[in-house]
């Protein structure tokens, strides 16, 4: 009788089939014996193998029914011979199942099939099952297929980014699959299942914020659920401002803003707005032209409804039925098209972007002429550096929103030119007179309590001297040289 060892050793040597023959012996004398059954296991095992790599698709799955029939055989005592048939399935799926192949959805579902009956445990070969499956998004069964492969069973090394031959960091094997998954119930639309995944969408957001796409995936979740707008908002929203250029985050936004037909109509025209493919834009164009109608808007509508005519037609494609619809309607030929905007989208949708964002008055201390970074005071002993949009001077006040990363730096989300409000501790216009010794090019203005410093810079400027009655801005600034906050003048009006 040959041991476990020997079978593995002459398949290992090449002598697959001698070895499955006399395993095969072995089991005749003993059916029951769990260690001849082993042994079989592991001689089936390297047939699979084989035909996972000659891309024999029936042989493969006669080896597969075949190991499924040694009943004395267990997930928890023989799990390595298990994953490693695991990882054969899905070696055989990675390179001998391609998006092409008209067969590709019944192999997927038989191979499936085979598998489903087993509960794995994380490993290398089910995380290496999850990564072949992903590229078959359309495959009918993979909302099932999540739920059986169990995102629990993610690894660590699956929450680890990886970098490609071009040096170009790849999204995680774990992200790429709540994605998948995302979209597999968006399209099944099983209010349950999405319920029941949101939580787990939600922890993954939670711990891993470095990743950007759940969020928008949560949003999407929410929305079908028929969820509070102002949640979904909530959520999309962080998501939105670091992909404000990308057109289908503004067509998402827009289908929270149903209620709000202003916004809704902003979110679809900033959407057209975004340097996108004409291709990609149909349906925008289409809602657009939808609130136009219904506007009483025919000329705007024209223009969009025009657009897409042009775009299909030269892709050969169908048009959809809104537009077949509307070009026959009487009233297209006594309409002239136009692409002006109603609306101020840009303020409305800048404004949706910084809600929930933190605002405060800012005021520019000093302008590097190289670089244009302004060194700006925003709140009481708050500092610090942006390059803003346009041009910005000394002494200019600023409404900003903005939000902080996780490093505490910050990211102006708007900025508009305001004028200094009268309650700010931090900053605020003084009269007052100059002190200044003649031996010092320095000096300082006497205020009430105050005493503000006065730079030799704008001493110069200004031609301060001593005396003087003067009209100041002055703000609550940090010097380095005494490591304390101070006021200091910002600028100056005799």
């Amino acid at each position: 009788m040959a041991n476990v060892k020997d079978i593995t050793t002459m398949c290992k040597a090449g002598q697959v089939q001698q070895a499955y023959e006399l395993a095969k012996a072995d089991l005749a004398a003993m059916p029951t014996d769990v260690w001849t059954q082993r042994a079989v296991g592991w001689a089936l095992y390297y047939m699979i193998k084989s035909d996972s790599e000659t891309g024999d698709y029936a042989r493969l799955l006669e080896h597969i029914d075949e190991l499924k029939s040694l009943d004395q055989l267990t997930i928890a005592n023989d799990s390595m011979i298990f994953d490693n048939v695991q990882f054969q399935i899905a070696n055989f799926i990675k390179n001998r199942i391609h998006l092409t192949d008209i067969e590709a959805s019944s192999k997927l579902s038989v191979l499936f099939s085979k598998l489903k009956d087993y509960e794995f445990k994380p490993s290398r070969g089910h995380s290496f099952l999850l990564q072949t499956i992903l590229k078959f998004e359309n495959w009918p069964e993979i909302a099932d297929f999540f739920d059986w492969w169990n995102l629990d069973n993610l690894t660590q090394e699956d929450y680890t980014p990886y970098i490609n031959q071009k040096g170009q960091k790849m999204m995680t094997l774990a992200e790429r699959a709540f994605i998948a998954n995302s979209k597999a119930l968006l399209r099944l639309n099983d209010l349950g299942r999405i319920e029941e995944f949101l939580p787990k969408l939600d922890n993954l957001m939670n711990n891993h914020k470095e990743m950007m796409y759940p969020g928008y995936f949560y949003g999407k979740l929410l929305l079908a659920l028929g969820s509070n707008g102002d949640e979904a908002l909530k959520v999309i929203i962080p998501f939105a401002r670091k992909k404000a250029t990308e057109f289908w985050v503004w067509q998402l936004l827009s289908d929270i803003f149903t209620n709000e037909e202003e916004k809704q109509l902003a979110c679809l025209l900033r959407a057209v707005h975004c340097r996108t493919q004409e291709t990609f834009l149909g349906k925008v164009h289409i809602k657009l032209a939808t609130l136009y109608i219904k506007r009483g808007l025919l000329n705007s509508a024209r223009f969009h409804i025009d657009v897409v005519t042009r775009c299909y037609a030269s892709q050969g494609w169908r048009l959809p039925n809104e537009i077949d619809c509307w070009i026959h309607q009487p009233w297209i030929n006594s309409t002239t098209p136009d692409h002006k905007d109603p609306i101020d989208y840009m303020s409305i949708t800048d404004a949706i972007l910084c809600d929930g964002a933190e605002e405060s008055i800012a005021v520019v201390t000093y302008v590097e002429q190289n670089t244009h970074n302004s060194f700006i005071i925003y709140g009481k002993e708050k500092r610090t550096v942006q390059k803003f949009r346009f041009k910005v001077n000394v002494g200019k006040t600023l409404r900003l929103h903005y939000i902080t990363d996780s490093e505490g730096r910050m990211k102006v989300l708007s900025s508009m030119s305001v004028h200094l409000p009268s309650d700010l501790d931090y900053a605020k216009c003084v009269e007052g007179k100059i002190e200044k010794r003649d031996d010092k090019e320095f000096a300082f203005l006497k205020s009430g309590s105050v005493k503000c410093f006065v730079s030799s810079n704008i001493v110069r400027k200004y031609d301060l001297k001593n005396g003087d009655k003067v009209k100041s801005l002055i703000v609550y600034d940090y010097n380095k040289k005494k490591e304390a906050w101070n006021w200091v003048c910002v600028n100056i009006k005799k």
